[in-house]
């Protein structure tokens, strides 16, 4: 038998099995009135103290509400944040040459009505950037770095509130 065959036989296999396990993509809209986007415009994001939370906040909220936030929210997430940087690959004279920089979340998603948490847990998020002997450059590649771990974080945060919203 070649794949040629065998390839309708597994997709359809495939189909029946996600079916039977009570399978639903996430943002999907149709079959159901539910609807994730409409859902986490209502979500209300605390603030959150210095740079990196700030920049995950303003990424979080570009995701979840990019029309703008509700007048009257229905859910709260309450953030908080710690980041670290940690210095790899050495030289002979041990100066660093690149470093990581991470960033914890931990995260809870509350309904506003009888103040049910939804969901909670922690992410993290990870960039590296190089230390170079120019301290300008430096600065902006760990500048860089944190912007791009707080994006990541944030989508990140962004999709756990989607599952709890989904799962409620």
């Amino acid at each position: 038998m070649t794949l040629r065959a065998v390839f309708p036989i597994l997709a359809l296999l495939a189909v029946t099995t996600l079916s039977a396990c009570g399978f639903r993509p996430l943002y999907a809209t149709a079959g159901d009135d539910y609807n994730t986007a409409a859902n986490m415009a209502q979500v209300k994001v605390a603030l959150i103290n210095d740079r990196v939370g700030q920049l995950t906040r303003n990424a979080l909220l570009e995701t979840l509400t990019p029309r703008g936030q509700s007048a009257n929210p229905l859910y709260d997430l309450q953030l908080t944040l710690s980041e670290s940087t940690s210095e790899q690959g050495f030289t002979k004279e041990n100066e660093a040459t690149i470093a990581d920089f991470l960033i914890n979340a931990q995260y809870e998603l509350v309904r506003r009505t009888d103040t049910k948490v939804l969901r909670k847990g922690s992410v993290r998020a990870r960039t590296s950037y190089n230390i170079v002997d120019s301290d300008f450059a430096s600065i902006e590649a760990k500048n860089a770095a944190r912007r791009d771990a707080a994006r990541n974080l944030a989508q990140q945060l962004a999709n756990q509130v989607a599952i709890g919203l989904r799962s409620q």
